[in-house]
């Protein structure tokens, strides 16, 4: 544990930060769920009921929770039923859908007005510049679609691989319109056809300026909440842009081992707004949701 990162419950005002918290914004794959995505898994893939249990007792409270995920929307739609809640942000941050996807929302960042041909969504106008295809040719092999989860979206692109992030960067600044490769940190995929890669990387391709902190500024306006009536959770370096738009970030356990995410939380605990939960994946969510649902009691 990198000392400089508190637990959860060595923070000394945890329970004022969390009675002031309205909002829980969380990430899913490696948070709330465990292995396999499961929700009734734990990070080791034995049974558990600990994550389930924090939700139904989120729900009974009236506590507000939105998950901010890296999924497409159709995927969140049908997540946020079964959880009994109703909004959601997808795409890392590029689709918000609200009232179980009445109404939709796309953020294209610092595109401009016009960016995308009439009809085109932004997904599409991503691969009219050739983007995938100027990765493709520059890293042979090194990235390809993270298979299936690249269908059915709306916005940005989920790859997989391992390119360096600059010299990838270089070549998407060549393009028409600004687009930005997002690392969102290593996974084992059951297959691949990528050529020479054993540590696997997944990578959003995104429109540039897009990103989970700037969705939440926004939910909060709309909502008319402000950053400390909110709080975050999340397992991974891209979940840590939460960290800028709420009172608390906390990370599982699990995240931890994520040297990325440990160099992003030694960047902002300056200003005391991050902290870990002793346990990983579901069990480490239900700490956060406990400590919450004490502190507004």
């Amino acid at each position: 544990m990198p000392e400089s990162i508190p637990f959860l419950d060595e923070l000394p005002d945890l329970s004022e930060r969390l009675a002031r918290a309205k909002i829980l914004y969380t990430d899913l794959d490696g948070t709330l769920l465990g292995r396999g995505a499961c929700l009734l898994k734990d990070g080791e893939g034995a049974p558990t009921l600990d994550a389930a249990t924090a939700a139904v007792e989120l729900n009974r409270a009236g506590l507000k929770v939105v998950i901010c995920s890296g999924r497409n929307a159709k995927q969140l739609m049908e997540v946020t039923r079964l959880l009994g809640w109703d909004d959601f942000i997808a795409e890392l941050g590029t689709v918000r859908r609200y009232r179980e996807g009445a109404r939709r929302v796309y953020d294209a960042g610092d595109w401009p007005d016009g960016a995308c041909l009439p009809g085109e969504t932004p997904y599409e106008a991503i691969v009219r510049v050739g983007a995938l295809d100027a990765l493709r040719e520059r890293f042979p092999g090194l990235i390809e679609y993270h298979d299936p989860w690249h269908l059915d979206r709306e916005v940005t692109h989920v790859l997989r691989g391992n390119v360096p992030l600059l010299a990838a960067q270089t070549v998407l600044d060549t393009l028409p319109l600004p687009v930005t490769l997002v690392d969102n940190g290593i996974i084992h995929p059951p297959k691949h056809t990528l050529v020479g890669v054993t540590e696997v990387h997944a990578y959003h391709l995104v429109p540039t300026g897009v990103g989970k902190q700037h969705a939440i500024r926004t939910d909060l306006a709309e909502r008319g909440l402000a950053r400390d009536e909110a709080i975050a959770i999340g397992d991974s370096a891209a979940d840590l842009e939460m960290a800028d738009a709420v009172g608390l970030m906390v990370v599982v356990r699990n995240g931890l081992d994520d040297p990325m995410l440990r160099a992003g939380c030694r960047e902002r605990t300056e200003v005391g707004g991050i902290a870990a939960t002793r346990a990983t994946f579901g069990s480490g969510w239900r700490q956060l949701a406990e400590a919450w649902l004490a502190a507004r009691a």
